[in-house]
């Protein structure tokens, strides 16, 4: 082998390149995956997302019309909870990421700001201990937030966490519940911790929400977006609303989110294939200028099967120095934690798959070629010489 470091070099590289290609991949594929397994913290079905842009319109304006569309859109039959809140809904590819403070303790949050009640029902949240906003707690000194049961964990570990507080800023909030879990960014989305505050759309000081999230009756034909509209309409001119189901908002998502991994994953089978396809030319080409060699020791008394074993050896040890090569530089990630959110298990399960298929591929190419190998008949070998 070292007579031949050439050549076995050239394959060092080549192993070392597409174990990196590989390892990339199946950190992103394990990534989506682990993602995808966590809770989702909500219902897609039947909700339907109303946004009314009402850009360049005086604040008071926008309060009235608001409420009144609030109103209206109860009273509609085919409507089962309506909830009017901020903008970075599930699926709106929007994040309001603030800071939440416990003691020693911060954590990110996605800051959701609900307008009145309905959020949980028409979203189908689920409280794991404590309860939802109650209209006392428009009046309550006490600014009562709901967080997800991540951020619970991270400030009270086994704890409650209900009646704690927590620093916003300077400002105090208490704990008054906690939701299993909230991914506004979908199924595949990171973990996003997220806390939820009641505003008052009475209340002047606070700011007005432009988002219904509408919890339609099942069987809710796409007619009923005309009738939501004309009630929009009756209301004033000047604005526009803009309704998409969460249903069709999440196919989009997905389709966004795959397609680039799709090609990415087409264009790493195509570097694997081309790598495997080289590996078995050269193993080919190897043992053809090695038929003496191989004549030799078969004359000599080594059996088909030591010859076999020989050739897969030989390309083993050129795929461990490669695989050894590429682990030092895969492990550089998780030990200095380059990727933001990537857990250190999603590393070490992207390394252990790579080196085991990048293995798994080697053996495959080197199967028949050693085989050939194998089968030579010492007299043959060394008459062509």
């Amino acid at each position: 082998m070292w007579n031949r470091k050439r050549g076995n070099f050239l394959m060092i590289v080549e192993i070392f390149f597409s174990f990196l290609v590989l390892f990339a991949v199946s950190c992103l594929l394990l990534n989506f995956y682990a993602n995808s397994r966590m809770p989702l913290g909500f219902n897609y079905e039947p909700v339907w997302h109303l946004s009314a842009n009402t850009h360049n319109m005086p604040e008071d304006e926008k309060r009235e019309r608001m409420s009144q569309l609030l109103k209206r859109l109860e009273t509609l039959k085919q409507v089962e909870h309506v909830a009017l809140a901020s903008n970075n809904g599930p699926y709106s590819n929007s994040m309001s990421v603030t800071e939440l403070k416990y003691e020693s303790k911060r954590n990110e949050v996605n800051q959701v700001f609900v307008q009145n009640d309905a959020f949980y029902d028409a979203m189908g949240l689920k409280l794991t201990s404590g309860r939802w906003f109650t209209e006392q707690d428009a009046i309550s000194n006490k600014n009562p937030i709901v967080i997800t049961e991540d951020v619970a964990q991270n400030f009270f570990g086994t704890a409650s966490a209900l009646g704690k507080t927590v620093k916003l800023g300077e400002a105090d909030r208490t704990v008054i519940g906690v939701i299993e879990a909230y991914k506004p960014s979908g199924e595949m989305g990171r973990f996003a911790s997220s806390y939820f505050e009641r505003l008052s759309i009475a209340d002047t000081a606070d700011k007005v929400m432009s988002s219904f999230y509408i919890k339609v009756k099942p069987g809710t034909s796409p007619q009923f977006e005309e009738e939501i509209m004309e009630e929009a309409s009756a209301i004033g001119t000047g604005w526009t609303i803009n309704i998409q189901q969460l249903e069709d908002m999440r196919r989009v998502y997905l389709k966004q989110l795959l397609t680039p991994m799709l090609i990415v994953a087409i264009v790493c089978a195509f570097l694997l294939l081309n790598v495997a396809l080289g590996l078995y030319g050269v193993l080919w080409h190897s043992i053809n200028k090695r038929h003496a060699e191989i004549g030799l020791r078969r004359a000599l008394g080594a059996s088909a099967g030591s010859v076999y074993r020989q050739f897969l050896g030989e390309i083993l040890v050129i795929a461990t120095f490669g695989l050894t090569l590429g682990c030092f530089f895969a492990v550089q990630f998780p030990v200095l934690d380059l990727i933001e959110n990537f857990r250190t298990e999603i590393y070490l399960e992207a390394i252990i798959s790579s080196v085991l298929l990048i293995y798994a591929l080697v053996v495959l190419c080197a199967l028949y070629p050693s085989k050939q190998a194998a089968a030579i008949h010492p007299a043959t070998a060394l008459h062509e010489e």
